[in-house]
């Protein structure tokens, strides 16, 4: 137990002179937790510290009610029976609640860079064919 709070006060402490070093022991310190447990000041992918410079925190909300759903909870609600497919759309929508979104900079343009350089692969395949 003490350790695992040891690795997160170096890694707090190595933020600034050393950032991949601080990532690294933010790994040890997440793996070293069970699987599920994360340290909230972490980016689940990186490994980053989140800050303010780096980082942005929003509310992302339900999904939004379409007119599909909404026919579909209508149908529900007057005891219809729905096939597989439509109820687990209702139930799929039921379950979603909103959610804490974290974007970090740096993991946000690699992953830009990396669709758009699989788009661009598409477009390549389609311009040959």
């Amino acid at each position: 137990m003490r350790q695992k709070h040891y690795l997160e006060a170096a890694a707090r402490q190595l933020h600034e002179s050393c950032p991949a070093q601080a990532r690294y022991l933010l790994w040890a310190y997440s793996s070293s937790h069970d699987a599920n447990s994360t340290f909230e000041g972490t980016c689940p992918y990186c490994f980053q510290l989140l800050v303010l410079d780096n980082s942005r925190v929003r509310l992302k909300p339900k999904p939004k009610l379409t007119p599909k759903i909404q026919k579909l909870l209508n149908r529900e609600a007057r005891n219809c029976t729905l096939s597989f497919k439509e109820a687990k759309i209702v139930k799929k929508y039921k379950d979603s609640k909103s959610v804490l979104d974290t974007d970090i900079w740096t993991v946000n343009t690699h992953l830009l860079l990396k669709e758009r350089e699989q788009n661009e692969t598409l477009l390549s395949i389609k311009n040959v064919a």
